[in-house]
C-alpha cells in the first residue's frame, strides 16, 4: 500500500516526482502495464557569477510492465528514454528492471531502485536537477517506511568496469533517515540524518587517476506547525553539513562544513514559499547543486574559502486531472561573492497511469 502520513520532505515538496514501486494486496497475481512521463523546462538565468547558466527542456518517458506475485513481491520490466528538445537523438535510452520484496514496513529492491529525489536529500547533497539529467539509479536499496519514520539505504552503481578498462568504476552509497521525535497540538519535530559516499577507483582498470572516496553528510532538525485556513503549515528546516575527502587525491580542501537554514510557509491552494540561507566553509559536494560548493566546474581554479547565499523559492503545485500534476518554481538567489541576484525558473508536468492486463489463473 502507498505510504502516507509522516512528512519526510527534505526541503521543497517533491512528491509529484516520486516513482514508487507500490504493492497492494488487491493487486496480487495481477499483470499491469504502466507509463510515467515527465515533461520539463528549467531555465537558469545565471550571469556574472561562478556557476553556469543554461536551459533544460525536454521529456522523460518510462513505459513498463509489472507483475505482482502474491502480496509481497513485484517484478517490473520497462525502458527509460529521455529526449532533450533541440537534439535529434535520444540523450538516454536504457532498460529498467526492478525486483521488490515488501514485508510490512520493510522493503528491498534490486535493479532499478526508487532513486533520485525519493532519497529526500537536501540540495547541497543532491541537486534537484539530477532528476532531469541522471534520474535512473541501478543497484540495491532497503527501505523502512512507517508513520514517524523514514529510512532509505542504497547503493547506486553508476559505472561497471572490466579488465584493462580505461575508466574507473563509480558508485554512490547513501543513507537518508528522518525520525519524528515529537508530535503534539499540531506541532511536530523530526530529526534528519543523511550521508553519502561517492567512490571512483577499481583494481582492474588502466586509468592512471588515483582512487577517490568523498564523504558528505547532513543532520539537523525540522519543526512543522499545521494550521487551518489560508495557511496550511509553516516551519523551519535546519541542517549542519560536513564534507571530507577520504583519500590522498589532491582536492582544493580535504574537509569542510556548511549551515543550511530554511523557513517556509505552505498555503492551502498549492503555493509554498521558502527562504534559504547557505553558509559553506571549504565545502565541496558529491552530487549537490552547483551553487553550494566553494569551487565550480565553470571555474575550477577559482576557489573560495566560504560561500554565502540567500535564496527565495516559490513553488506552485496543482493536480490538473487524474494522474497529471503541474509543478512550477521560481528561485531568485543573492550571491554575496558577486553581490548580484541570479534566478532560475521551471515548469514540470508529471503524468503516471497504469492499465490492467490480466490475472493469473489459480492452479
Amino acid at each position: 500500500m502507498l505510504f502516507t502520513g509522516f512528512s519526510v520532505k527534505a526541503q521543497l515538496d517533491n512528491t509529484a516526482f516520486d516513482q514508487k514501486l507500490s504493492l497492494s494486496p488487491q493487486d496480487s497475481n495481477r499483470l499491469y502495464a504502466g507509463i510515467r512521463l515527465l515533461a520539463f523546462g528549467k531555465n537558469n538565468e545565471y550571469f556574472e557569477t561562478t556557476y553556469s547558466g543554461y536551459t533544460l527542456f525536454g521529456y522523460q518517458l518510462n513505459p513498463f510492465v509489472y507483475y505482482q506475485v502474491g502480496s509481497k513481491l513485484r517484478l517490473d520490466v520497462g525502458a527509460y528514454l529521455q529526449q532533450d528538445f533541440g537534439n535529434d537523438r535520444l540523450s538516454t535510452f536504457v532498460p529498467t528492471l526492478s525486483l521488490k520484496f515488501k514485508h510490512r514496513d520493510f522493503s528491498a529492491t534490486i535493479g532499478t531502485i526508487e532513486g533520485s529525489l525519493h532519497h529526500q536529500l537536501v540540495e547541497p547533497l543532491y541537486d534537484f536537477e539530477n532528476v532531469l539529467n541522471k534520474r535512473i539509479e541501478n543497484g540495491l536499496q532497503f527501505l523502512v517506511e512507517r508513520d514517524g519514520l523514514f529510512v532509505d539505504t542504497w547503493v547506486n552503481w553508476e559505472k561497471m568496469i572490466y579488465f584493462n578498462d580505461p575508466d574507473q568504476e563509480r558508485f554512490v552509497a547513501g543513507l537518508s533517515l528522518n525520525k519524528e521525535v515529537l508530535s503534539k497540538n499540531d506541532w511536530s519535530l523530526s530529526v534528519p540524518i543523511q550521508a553519502t559516499v561517492r567512490h571512483a577507483g577499481g583494481q582492474i582498470d588502466s586509468n592512471p587517476q588515483p582512487l577517490t572516496s568523498v564523504f558528505a553528510s547532513a543532520s539537523g532538525f525540522n519543526i512543522n506547525k499545521s494550521t487551518s485556513g489560508f495557511i496550511k503549515a509553516f516551519g523551519l528546516k535546519s541542517y549542519f553539513l560536513t564534507y571530507k575527502s577520504l583519500t590522498s587525491r589532491i582536492v582544493p580542501y580535504k574537509d569542510g562544513n556548511g549551515i543550511y537554514i530554511n523557513p517556509y510557509v505552505q498555503s492551502n491552494f498549492g503555493l509554498s514559499v521558502m527562504g534559504s540561507y547557505w553558509y559553506g566553509n571549504e565545502f565541496l559536494t558529491n552530487d549537490g547543486g552547483q551553487m553550494y560548493p566553494v569551487t565550480t566546474e565553470r571555474y575550477p581554479y577559482l576557489v573560495q574559502q566560504a560561500r554565502i547565499l540567500y535564496m527565495l523559492r516559490f513553488l506552485y503545485e496543482k493536480k490538473l486531472t487524474t494522474g497529471l500534476t503541474l509543478t512550477a518554481r521560481v528561485e531568485p538567489i543573492y550571491d554575496t561573492y558577486t553581490s548580484n541576484i541570479q534566478y532560475a525558473y521551471g515548469f514540470y508536468f508529471n503524468f503516471t497511469d497504469r492499465f490492467f492486463l490480466g490475472h493469473a489463473k489459480e492452479k
